[in-house]
């Protein structure tokens, strides 16, 4: 029922604006009206503090959590430190510490979503004064790197110093048979969907590329109009899927048919994607091989920009030539004389590409003109007319650019999608292989094969 989001990939940071209307008729394919958790009370991994058979003292577990965070192992040192917090004997303001530390450690660890129910911990067990604003720029951050931009706008209006009278968030803006729906969950609906529609894309398009489209999507979809109508569709479609099974119309052999093989199409895709992505790692050095064995193909043709104007014969041509030798303007000519309507308005100005065979609008395909303008000097009008396919032209060079060789980092993108795709295509079918094998499946592919045609030497 869903339009599909109309957006283009980001080469640079800031993206094109989004078309509100096909924002607007974004629809969830389930709908999903249960919050998203913090993690509270999640511990991060145990780390285990027995050494040569022996166990370490509580005192002795600040040291161990240090030489683990120095050396880089910071969910190792998060663990160690929550065993000390669970050992007791610390007031609140110790216990506010070291949940913002072991916050702090997964956060550094890459574990933004378990981090942040620590720093809340940390916040609601004590107020340190000299924590506050540490503990707010790492919740921040942990929001930023979970991708929950929705999330971090409710809380920069929470802690910011004009705080409303009720948390945001958690207002209900519509009720389902009972069941309520917050500010919060809508917008966690709204990412949903975008991520939904951001898939189609992770196979050309780098992990920092769909955060930053993911990032300008969901803060677009802001204004209170776009959300009231997505959830206005989500909740028609809900009522519609009700009604259907009211009315039982998942027990149709047709529509069963259907969801069975949609069940299967969507199975078969996130097992592509859980066996087959994890394992494509395109790294620096495999971007700076290819581009070094494929320099060739990453180089910017010649270019020049000409004006020309286009007579019927040579002889009137060579009569214009003389006529700007003397000092009269191209462009004025051009719209007096020119035969080339679609040129005739901008004073004869056309673009020209060299070493294609290039159609050249109001010329024609000329090797001549090629040669001629591009062994020009910029600003030189061409001595001797050039013939057309449909008369003859009076030509002046506006600008030669030369044959480029693009940079590693003009074409990475480029690169990393095209090695990106081979990976998967290799691991797909390596995936594909070992399945056929599994499941004992064999293709009579001489049954396809076309009768009509004669079996000549095989």
């Amino acid at each position: 029922m869903a339009e599909e989001l109309n957006f283009s990939l980001p080469q640079n940071k800031k993206g094109k604006s989004v078309n509100s209307t096909l924002v607007i008729l974004l629809l969830l394919m389930v709908l999903g009206v249960s919050g998203a958790n913090l993690w509270l009370m999640q511990t991060p991994a145990q780390t285990g503090t027995t050494v040569a058979g022996e166990t370490l003292n509580q005192a002795q577990l600040p040291e161990l959590a240090g030489k683990l965070a120095n050396r880089n192992m910071h969910e190792a040192a998060a663990g160690v430190w929550d065993e000390y917090l669970r050992l007791g004997g610390i007031d609140e303001q110790e216990q506010a510490r070291v949940l913002y530390r072991i916050g702090d450690l997964l956060l550094k660890a890459d574990q933004p979503r378990k981090a942040i129910g620590y720093l809340y911990r940390s916040e609601m067990v004590s107020k340190v004064p000299d924590l506050t604003e540490q503990i707010n720029t790492k919740v921040q951050e942990c929001l930023e790197n979970a991708g929950q931009f929705a999330a971090l706008r409710y809380e920069l209006l929470e802690r910011s110093s004009f705080k409303p009278g009720e948390d945001e968030a958690a207002k209900v803006v519509a009720e389902l048979a009972g069941d309520k729906i917050t500010a919060g969950q809508l917008d966690a609906m709204i990412e949903d969907q975008i991520d939904v529609q951001l898939q189609q894309y992770a196979a050309v398009a780098t992990p920092e590329q769909l955060t930053q489209q993911r990032e300008m999507l969901v803060n677009q979809i802001t204004s209170p109009q776009q959300k009231l109508q997505f959830l206005q569709m989500t909740m028609m479609e809900a009522a519609l899927y009700r009604e259907a099974l009211a009315r039982k119309l998942d027990e149709d052999a047709k529509v069963k048919q259907q969801m069975r093989r949609t069940t299967q199409q969507l199975l078969a895709q996130k097992l592509l994607e859980k066996e087959v992505e994890p394992k494509i790692n395109v790294t620096e050095s495999d971007m700076q091989t290819y581009y070094q064995a494929n320099k060739k193909n990453f180089i910017t043709p010649a270019r020049a920009a000409i004006s020309h104007i286009h007579l019927a014969d040579k002889e009137q041509a060579e009569q214009v030539i003389t006529r700007l030798k003397a000092g009269e303007e191209f462009a004025a000519l051009a719209a007096e004389l020119s035969l080339d309507e679609a040129t005739k308005a901008k004073g004869g100005a056309i673009e020209l590409e060299i070493g294609r065979d290039y159609f050249i609008p109001g010329i024609g395909r000329s090797a001549v003109l090629d040669e001629k303008v591009f062994a020009s000097e910029p600003g030189k009008l061409l001595d001797e007319p050039i013939e057309g396919e449909n008369g003859w032209h009076v030509v002046q060079v506006r600008s030669v650019t030369t044959e480029q060789q693009q940079t590693l980092e003009q074409v990475k993108q480029e690169i990393y999608q095209t090695l990106t795709g081979k990976k998967r295509q290799e691991l797909q079918k390596q995936l594909a292989d070992e399945l056929m094998n599994k499941y004992e499946i064999v293709i009579h592919q001489e049954l396809f094969q076309d009768k009509q045609q004669p079996e000549t030497d095989k």
